[in-house]
């Protein structure tokens, strides 16, 4: 079973209701397309060899199957029910924060990138090109562990460098850039992890 954890999101209150909707299901959205990112891959390990694992999936067809018109239809299926994304804590000051229970390794990555984009718009004068935007999102792949594992983890099954930009571009870097607005609408700003011990688990 994955390692739990919590993903403290700092925000803010009186927020329209609408922004609190949308920044939840892009939130939710982003977890569960890395969650199935991950899931994907260490199906793919248990695969025999002689199966071609990579071609298993069909990397041209799946993606489009699993994300329609930016939200997921089939992803949570794939997630057991012990792994979605619970609300379990919210402080709704000015500054205050939302608390998240989940798998360690998507709620990881959301909590790198926000944290990053939270630093890069403390300069008022950012302004942040397509290029730059590839390079941090390039740079999230090799600096979190999670994903530079599962990134080599593709290519020993075969994963060509357009098979991976595919994947990546649908399932990890749309999710994370959806959350975007949120930060620049001033409802979520950096967040924290915490990661959930057994004694913790118990008491849930």
């Amino acid at each position: 079973m994955p390692q739990k954890a919590r993903l403290r999101i700092h925000g803010y209150g009186s927020v329209e209701l609408k922004y609190t909707t949308e920044y939840l299901v892009d939130l939710e959205h982003a977890y569960e397309s890395i969650f199935h990112f991950g899931s994907l891959l260490d199906d793919a390990r248990r695969i025999p060899r002689y199966l071609k694992p990579w071609d298993f999936f069909d990397l041209m067809v799946w993606p489009q199957r699993i994300i329609r018109g930016g939200r997921s239809d089939t992803v949570r299926v794939n997630i057991p029910h012990s792994e979605q994304l619970v609300l379990a804590r919210t402080q709704l000051n000015s500054p205050g924060f939302w608390e998240f229970l989940g798998a360690l390794n998507p709620l990881e990555v959301i909590r790198q990138y926000l944290n990053d984009r939270h630093e890069r718009r403390k300069d008022k004068d950012y302004r942040e090109s397509a290029e730059e935007r590839r390079l941090i999102l390039e740079n999230l792949k090799l600096e979190n562990e999670v994903m530079s594992e599962r990134v080599r983890l593709a290519r020993d099954l075969g994963a060509t460098n357009s098979d991976l930009a595919l994947m990546l571009d649908q399932l990890i870097y749309q999710p994370l850039r959806a959350l975007d607005r949120h930060q620049d609408r001033g409802v979520i700003d950096g967040a924290e992890i915490t990661v959930v011990d057994e004694d913790d688990k118990a008491s849930e």
